[in-house]
Formats: structure tokens, C-alpha cells, sequence
């Protein structure tokens, strides 16, 4: 039986949209398959489905009329015209190929959120899956998905497949498909698209936050792409922002010596006067600490009966000579945030990693200060710095650099020690900035005498690899603290970003709880300027470059966004507004906007350091003007990243590393 001839685009729109229709059919399946299957680890993926499933359904038209929409109203145009059957056809196969790589994307994209609670945009391509981001843990992580081992890259080829199958059958028998009234079905195709985007912004009980997670991922590649187009664009309220900023900064530091002197960069800050310098430089040791989450640090948990710190909480609590903060916050993962924010005192980007996405734009950082007076610095990791795009930044700011990955954590710490007593023998002082990399998840202890107990839950698991970390912190320590040089030798101890373990709401979202943010904080030494005990007021990890030139009586201009830590009469606060996170510290309240409902809610940090009772009734308008104040901070942060309006290249340029790496 031969096929009749298709005389005209009313046929051909009966098909283009079957198409679509098998497309949202597939994507939907997909859908099911996504809240239905555990979470990598274990544990719903989300805990109420029925607060996502449906706007999933319903935004996934959006993605799929993208693509057919245009395709559809060029067949009411012609739907009266003759259609040369050839032409229909090549132009049904292309749009079933867009079809299927939405298709595609959108269940990339869902495992990308299952696994790390992000969207899978070409930023998030650019910081993992660089060269080495493929190693065994990652394969591991994979052969134990709870959801169904291997189950993500079968479905990635059977949907779109499926798809295709369907789709071909359709195109080849379109004729027998009905024509459809074209008055209506240009109502529908041109209103859709649009009724989408305003159900899910206007509908009241979605919140933005659950409307971002369930959005198809043509939709997130299209507003990455708008980022791209409006990047570095001055806002209009770029004044009342600088003014606003430069008021708390002064207000959070109580230090009145310093004047804001370039309006076009208004993070710079000239000192009015000279502090004296110290007799003798004090060497640095900057230790970052991957996934070291307060959440499980025994001296900042005063209800825990068994700690995994055992070194940390001695050396934090017990020493004489130490001071730790008990509210310090990270910027969140990934790692790359912690690392510029410690180093460098700047937010992150509300959306993209500056390592790979500002190359441009000029920073001034702690290691480039030192140099600056005579330092030596250098930097041992764990993990790639090519993989989340460090290694332009660690030849600006560093002498040296050694990437070690073999051993881990343990070997890393002796090569630094080793690598520290040489340094020790030279005439400059020094600084050496060590990154560990073994308490990363899925947490896998590289000695098994560490695990006590079952290790198939990240929860769990991470207390066996901070176990591991601290034993080789101590290890580290006990080689060094005889050394005659030690005593005139700052430590810091801190950690990159925390993690959600499932503490509050599915494991891996991206929130502002402490789960996520919180981490240790431990600035040890003889130091006769260096505070002892606990300090329960907020700190980040923005105050650490700030505080430690502070100590060398290091007062150059800058454009750090943290204070010293040191400064007396101080009235600090904290606000941070990325992605899903929105949180805000000030005296002795926390505020966190939970991502799923988009309410903000109001913790007292002394009485409640876990978040687990909400007292946001009582103090509204506390949470509304940290949340204001993070939303205008994003703003100016953004801007000033994106237009290279951060610290002028030519100001204090350090010198040119040789750097060789190891």
C-alpha cells in the first residue's frame, strides 16, 4: 500500500505535534523514573514528590515547545499550501532530533541533580569533567546508585532511542493521522509556550527555588546563556549598592582607618595610616580541609558523645595557644568557592565558579600580598588543579606548586612537612597553603582501621574520613612542633565548604543550613596579638586573608571583602545569596531560606546551632533585611566579577612564578 501524497502543512501539523506529544511522553516517563528511584546514596530524592512531580510535567511542555513551536506555526502558515512530501519529511526528522536531544538533556540533567544537587549547565562541564574527573571514585559512585547501578547511562541511550522509534512510526504514517482545526490550534500553539512559564512563576505555593530544580534543561542552558549576554552589565543602582556595602563593611569591622577611594571599584579600600610592622615576619600555615563540616567537629559540638576529631578538638580547646570561632561559615561547595574565598577574600559568583569563568578578572590574594613583602609560597593539593580550573590561578598567586594524589591524604602531609623543613632553611619567610582531598564523598577511608562500623551511607561514612584527616593532622603536627622555627609559625585550619548529608531536606541540594556552610575554624600560635578560646560571634571564611595580614602588620590597600578578626568592638554579620543558598548571620540569630518552600527562617545560633527550630515568627523583619541585604550583595558581587572592576591589574602586580609542578 503506498502512502497518498501530503498536499499541505494541515497534515503535517497533525504530526509535528504527535512529535511533541511523544516527546512530553518520554520526558514524563523520565520524570517518574526520577522521584520514583532512591537518591545515589540512599533516601528519597525529594522528600514531598507530590510538590514537584506535577509542575515537573507541566514545565516540561516548555521544553518541548521550544522546539516544536516554531516548526508548528510555520504549518499554519502553509496550512492551506501544497507541501512537497520530501521537504515535510526532512523537516519532521530534524525536529525529532531536537526532540530527542531535549530528551536526552533533560535526563542528563536529572541524574546530574540526583548525584550532586545541581542543574548540569556548561559551567558545571567546565569545573568536573576536565581531564582526570573520571577516576575510581567517580566509577564507584556509579556501581553503587542506589537507584540502580549503571541504570543512568541505560536510560541516557533507551529514552531518546524509544523516542526515535516512536517517532519514525509516526512520521510514516501521518496520513492517517486527523486534520486539526487551525484557528484553535493556533490559540494553542502560540499561548502555550507562554502559559507555562507564567503558571510556574505566578503559581503561589511553588516558590522560585522548586521552580528552578523542576525546569527542563533547555530552559537552564537558555538563562545561562542570557547570564553570558548580560554579564558585566553596571546595574542601575550600582551607587546605592557600593554605598549600602561599603556602610556594613564598616559597620561589621569597627576599624574607621580606611577610606573606599575608586567609585568604578568600590570593594577598594586605602588605609588612612601605617600599622607598624613586626620585628620579624611570622611564617603561615594555611591548611584547607575538603568537606570538613562542622556538622561532625567534635568542639563545636558540645552534644556529641563520640568524636572523630579527637587531634582537632586538643589542639582547638586544650592547647593554650589557640583561638576558634564557633559561627564560621564557608561559601558552600564546591571546593574552588572555598579556595578563592579563603585566599582572597571575594564571594563567589552567584552562578558560576570564578576559576574558569573570570580568567579576566584580577584579584588581589593573601599568597601575592606576601610575596609582595619578601614570601615565599607555595601550595601542595590532593586534588587536580586543572580540574576545577586552579592552575591559572595557583601560577598567579604562588612560587611553587605540587599536586600529590597518590597516597592520599597522609602522603600529601609528609610531602609538605618534608617540603616546609626545606623551605625553613632559606632566608625568607614563608607561607605554604595545603589543600587535603581524602574527605570527599562518596568518603571512602584510605585506612581501613578507621572504619567501625557500616560505611554505605555518606553520613555515616564521612565520620571515618575526618577521622582519617584528623589522625593525619595530628602526625603532621607531632613532626613539625619541635622544629625551632615553629613557635614564630601561624597555623590555619579551616575547611573548603560543608555538605547536605539529608539534614535538612534531600542529600546534595544546594541550601544555606549549617549542614552545608558550617565549618571549623582554628588560628593557632604564639602569636602575642592572637586571641585564645572560643568566639562565638559570626566569622567566614572571608575574614581569614584580612586577619592573617593583620597579624603580620601587613596594611596595604585592597579590595577584601572580610575584616580582621582581631579588631576590637567589632559588630560582625554575614550574608550570602547563591544559586539555591540564602542565608544570613547577625548577632545571635541565623537566617535560612529554605530552598523548597522559599521561606526564610530564623534559628538562634547559641541555643539552636543545629537549625531545628524555626522562631522566624518572632523576628520577620530580621529576616527580611538580611535577605534583602544578600540579594543586593549578589548584585554588586556579580557585577564587579564579571566587568574585572574587582582590583585594577596594574596595581601591585606580584612577580612571575616559575612554577613547576610535581
Amino acid at each position: 500500500m503506498t502512502t497518498p501524497e501530503r498536499t499541505s502543512g494541515a497534515r503535517e501539523l497533525s504530526v509535528t505535534l504527535g512529535l511533541a506529544a511523544l516527546a512530553w511522553l518520554v520526558m514524563g516517563i523520565q520524570e517518574i523514573l526520577l522521584f520514583a528511584r532512591p537518591a545515589p546514596y540512599g533516601g528519597p530524592y525529594v522528600i514531598h514528590p507530590i510538590r514537584y512531580f506535577p509542575y515537573a510535567l507541566f514545565y516540561n511542555l516548555l521544553g518541548v515547545m521550544i522546539i516544536a513551536a516554531p516548526v508548528a506555526v510555520g504549518w499554519l502558515v502553509w496550512y492551506h499550501r501544497p507541501v512537497r512530501p520530501i521537504l515535510a519529511r526532512r523537516v519532521h526528522l530534524v525536529e525529532l532530533w531536537l526532540l530527542m536531544l531535549v530528551v536526552a538533556l533533560d535526563h542528563a540533567d536529572n541524574e546530574v541533580l540526583r548525584f550532586m544537587g545541581i542543574h548540569l549547565t556548561r559551567s558545571l562541564l567546565l569545573t568536573y569533567f576536565r581531564v582526570n574527573a573520571w577516576d575510581e571514585d567517580m566509577g564507584h559512585i556509579f556501581a553503587t546508585d542506589k537507584g540502580g547501578p549503571g541504570l543512568p547511562f541505560v536510560l541516557l541511550l533507551v529514552m531518546p532511542l524509544a523516542l526515535w522509534w516512536m517517532g519514525r512510526r509516526l512520521i510514516r504514517n501521518g496520513h492517517r493521522l486527523p486534520r486539526l482545526r487551525p484557528w484553535a490550534l493556533a490559540a494553542v500553539v502560540a499561548l502555550l509556550p507562554l502559559a507555562v512559564p507564567l503558571y510556574m512563576y505566578n503559581y503561589k505555593t511553588m516558590g522560585v527555588n522548586r521552580m528552578i530544580r523542576v525546569q527542563p534543561e533547555i530552559v537552564t542552558l537558555y538563562a545561562e546563556a542570557r547570564k553570558d549576554l548580560a554579564a558585566g552589565e553596571r546595574p542601575a543602582q550600582l551607587d546605592s549598592l557600593a554605598r549600602e556595602y561599603q556602610r556594613n563593611w564598616f559597620a561589621n569591622s569597627n576599624d574607621t582607618a580606611w577610606r573606599f577611594s575608586d567609585p568604578e571599584r568600590p570593594l577598594i579600600r586605602i588605609p588612612l595610616g601605617s600599622q607598624p610592622r613586626s620585628e620579624k615576619p611570622w611564617n603561615i600555615i594555611y591548611i584547607q580541609l575538603e568537606t570538613f563540616r562542622g556538622w561532625n567537629t567534635g568542639f563545636l559540638r558540645p552534644d556529641t558523645t563520640s568524636s572523630v576529631t579527637p587531634f582537632l578538638d586538643s589542639l582547638a580547646t586544650r592547647s593554650g595557644k589557640a583561638a576558634y570561632w564557633r559561627r564560621h561559615l564557608s561559601m558552600g561547595p564546591p571546593t574552588v568557592s572555598g579556595f578563592v574565598t579563603g585566599l582572597c577574600s571575594i564571594k563567589p559568583h552567584s552562578f558560576y565558579n570564578i576559576t574558569n569563568q573570570f580568567t579576566y578578572t584580577s584579584l588581589e590574594c593573601l599568597p601575592s600580598v606576601l610575596r609582595r613583602h619578601g614570601y615565599h609560597a607555595e601550595y601542595f593539593t590532593g586534588f587536580d588543579p586543572d580540574w576545577d580550573g586552579e592552575t591559572i590561578w595557583v601560577r598567579r598567586w604562588f612560587d611553587d606548586y605540587t599536586f600529590n594524589r597518590a597516597g592520599g591524604d597522609r602522603v600529601l602531609f609528609h610531602r609538605a612537612a618534608a617540603r616546609i623543613r626545606e623551605m625553613a632553611r632559606g632566608s625568607k619567610p614563608w607561607m605554604i597553603t595545603i589543600a587535603s582531598a581524602t574527605n570527599h564523598i562518596p568518603f571512602r577511608s584510605p585506612e581501613p582501621r578507621f572504619v567501625v562500623g557500616p560505611a554505605d551511607k555518606p553520613n555515616v561514612a564521612i565520620r571515618y574520613t575526618m577521622r582519617y584527616t584528623d589522625d593525619v593532622l595530628r602526625e603532621f603536627f607531632d613532626s613539625l612542633k619541635q622544629e625551632p622555627w615553629f613557635s614564630r609559625t601561624l597555623v590555619v585550619i579551616t575547611g573548603d565548604h560543608g555538605y547536605n548529608l539529608g539534614e535538612h531536606g534531600p542529600a546534595g541540594q544546594l541550601n544555606g543550613y549549617r549542614e552545608t556552610v558550617w565549618v571549623p575554624l582554628i588560628m593557632y600560635g604564639e602569636h602575642p596579638r592572637l586571641p585564645r578560646g572560643p568566639r562565638d560571634e559570626p566569622a567566614s571564611l572571608l575574614d581569614i586573608a584580612p586577619t592573617l595580614s593583620d597579624l603580620e602588620g601587613i596594611r596595604d590597600p585592597n579590595p577584601w571583602m572580610g575584616s580582621s578578626l582581631l579588631t576590637q568592638g567589632r559588630s560582625p554579620s554575614f550574608v550570602l545569596q547563591r544559586e539555591t543558598a540564602t542565608l544570613g548571620e547577625k548577632d545571635r540569630y541565623s537566617m535560612v531560606v529554605d530552598p523548597s518552600s522559599g521561606r526564610a527562617q530564623v534559628f538562634d545560633a547559641f541555643t539552636d546551632p543545629l537549625q531545628r527550630h524555626d522562631i522566624s515568627a518572632d523576628h520577620r523583619a530580621f529576616a527580611d533585611s538580611l535577605r534583602r541585604r544578600a540579594g543586593d550583595e549578589r548584585v554588586l558581587t556579580d557585577y564587579l566579577l564579571e566587568a574585572n572592576k574587582v582590583w585594577p591589574d596594574s596595581m601591585h602586580a606580584p612577580p612571575s612564578p616559575a612554577v613547576v609542578a610535581r
